[in-house]
């Protein structure tokens, strides 16, 4: 997780957080959840670090923005079946599509979940990983041409690096901000942010049920 609620920990069934140099984590009864900090580089270079462990799956949980509320809405929840990689501030700025490239969740795990979870609203989604906040209102149009649904700060490192070491990867979001419509920085209504808060704790338990289920060797 690039970054860990309150309210995360307490779905997780984690008391506390170990502080590292790099990263922080804590352990429950099946799973460790690692704080990786916000973006590519940190989330990437964490999933690295996993390549000699026992470690066999490894799930991103957190926020995304959407591209369309028509679509998704604050608090809806939505997984990727594949990441474009937008990784670069430079390319961004440049609007260079060139090195744009298409990253994808682990198969059997990706579609092992959203068959366990069928019925309960989770979206499946096309998802781009921005190398900067302040542009992503001039790629609106593009992101809707391409039918992305979603946008966030890490996914396409996740994927990548996965595949890199050879480990199951898939990510499951939140959204907390739309697009142009309600950005990142505005503040969200007091309704808002109850069903922000009851969609994280009930993504929270789906994982552990997912994972308590399916990925319990």
């Amino acid at each position: 997780m690039p970054f860990i609620r309150k309210e995360t920990l307490a779905g997780f069934g984690i008391k506390g957080i170990s502080k590292g140099r790099l990263y922080d984590s804590g352990s429950a009864r099946m799973f460790t959840v690692i704080r990786t900090g916000l973006g590519t580089a940190l989330l990437g270079d964490a999933v690295l670090y996993l390549a000699h462990t026992p470690c066999e799956n490894i799930i991103l949980f957190g926020s995304c923005g959407s591209v369309d509320e028509r679509y998704l809405k604050i608090g809806d929840v939505a997984a990727p079946f594949e990441c474009h990689s937008l990784e670069s501030f430079s390319g961004m700025l440049l609007r260079d599509r060139k090195e744009w490239k298409i990253f994808h969740p682990d198969k059997d795990l990706f579609e092992g979940f959203l068959e366990a979870n069928e019925g309960r609203g989770i979206q499946k989604v096309s998802c781009a990983t921005l190398g900067s906040l302040k542009m992503e209102q001039d790629y609106l149009d593009i992101f809707k041409e391409r039918d992305m649904r979603i946008v966030d700060m890490e996914c396409s490192a996740l994927f990548s690096a996965s595949i890199h070491i050879n480990k199951r990867a898939m990510a499951l979001f939140y959204v907390t901000d739309v697009i142009n419509k309600k950005p990142f920085y505005a503040n969200l209504t007091a309704e808002e942010k109850v069903v922000l808060s009851s969609s994280i704790k009930s993504s929270a338990h789906i994982l552990c049920e997912f994972i308590e289920k399916n990925l319990n060797a």
